[in-house]
């Protein structure tokens, strides 16, 4: 089970980082790559939340389950949680033993295993 704060404290972080403006959601067009990089990290007691500097144009999607790496590497999973067209922000789910994230973090969405 993932340890989350209170629901509250969660979606007024959620609120601040989407904050970029009332955007309407689109699809992704074809040749998106679910890929985007890491533009902010903000911390928190018993998780951190990522904004990343892409969205629905980059094929990201609520609920999509994505690797995070430096350099190839990768450090571990995040959940995107909330999407507009050109910004999300996901939930780390899991780092690697000392890991941890920072902007200019490479974010891909993982293959869905049930296709």
């Amino acid at each position: 089970m993932i340890p989350v704060r209170s629901v509250l404290a969660t979606a007024c972080l959620l609120a601040a980082a989407s904050a970029s403006g009332a955007e309407t959601r689109v699809l992704a067009p074809a040749e998106s790559d679910g890929r985007a990089l890491v533009a902010a990290v903000l911390g928190g007691r018993s998780t951190d939340l990522l904004v990343l500097d892409g969205g629905y144009e980059r094929g990201l999607r609520p609920g999509a389950v994505c690797t995070v790496s430096r350099a190839g590497s990768p450090l571990g999973s995040v959940i995107v949680a909330e999407s507009a067209r050109s910004r999300s922000v996901a939930l780390v789910l899991e780092l690697a033993a000392g890991a941890s994230v920072a902007a200019g973090d490479s974010v891909s969405v993982r293959a869905n295993p049930r296709l």
